[in-house]
């Protein structure tokens, strides 16, 4: 079988609508008639709930959604951690061992009847997940280009920059830039003028831009936001 595209989606934070994003290319993805499966390979701040109070209260919850919810949610999320911290700390809090080889077996599955995985990280690129291991490291272990989302706001230059710049050298290609409206407001000076500035300082970048929705989870919402965004650019080698 074909290896499907992957993408690994970072933030240069949190908050900044990484998950909203991955779900609304997943949402387009399948509006195309693409299969698509989607890993958040350890997510804190979640309570472990009983399956019958499923509902969409994690981010793992809305990406197993996107995707049209074939996949167990325990494959989706290998590990979950109650504190809201990195997962470094959440796991050593919670005495729990991180083994990449369990992440490697639910990659494996994720990806076995799929045209196109994501894999969402937490945070920023750097963020550990051991003392050792970094999502760079994780995205290069599984050889994952990256899509980076970046809330538009001041100082987002900076650390759109900065994550560019660990990704190069850590051997991970940036896919693509998603510049994300984090309000529906009206825009600062900063916020009016980011888009041009990435595009100036990283001219070999693909760089959109991603609206505000008021409905995270509503799927079709998600998919016209994704394809009104350029987000197809992403699916191109596979679209019909």
């Amino acid at each position: 079988m074909t290896r499907p595209i992957r993408f690994g989606v970072t933030g240069t934070d949190t908050g900044i609508g990484k998950t909203v994003v991955t779900c609304a290319l997943a949402a387009r993805a399948r509006g195309l008639g693409l299969r698509v499966a989607a890993m958040k390979p350890i997510e804190s701040g979640v309570l472990e709930r009983p399956v019958s109070d499923r509902g969409l209260a994690s981010d793992a919850d809305r990406l197993r959604a996107a995707c049209g919810a074939t996949l167990p949610l325990s494959v989706v999320r290998p590990y979950v951690l109650e504190e809201p911290l990195a997962p470094m700390m959440a796991a050593r809090r919670a005495h729990v061992t991180i083994d990449l080889g369990v992440l490697d077996t639910a990659l494996a599955q994720i990806e076995q009847d799929a045209d196109v995985v994501l894999v969402e990280g937490a945070g920023g690129l750097l963020v550990p997940i051991t003392a050792a291991i970094s999502y760079l490291d994780l995205f290069a272990r599984w050889r994952t280009p990256l899509l980076l989302v970046a809330g538009n706001k001041l100082g987002v230059l900076n650390h759109v920059l900065l994550t560019v710049r660990a990704a190069e050298a850590g051997g991970v290609p940036i896919r693509a830039i998603v510049l994300t409206a984090l309000s529906d407001g009206d825009t600062t000076v900063a916020e009016a003028t980011n888009f041009e500035a990435l595009r100036l300082l990283l001219p070999h970048c693909t760089i959109l831009r991603f609206p505000w929705v008021d409905r995270p989870d509503d799927l079709d919402a998600l998919a016209a936001a994704a394809e009104g965004s350029g987000l197809d650019v992403l699916l191109a080698p596979l679209s019909p």
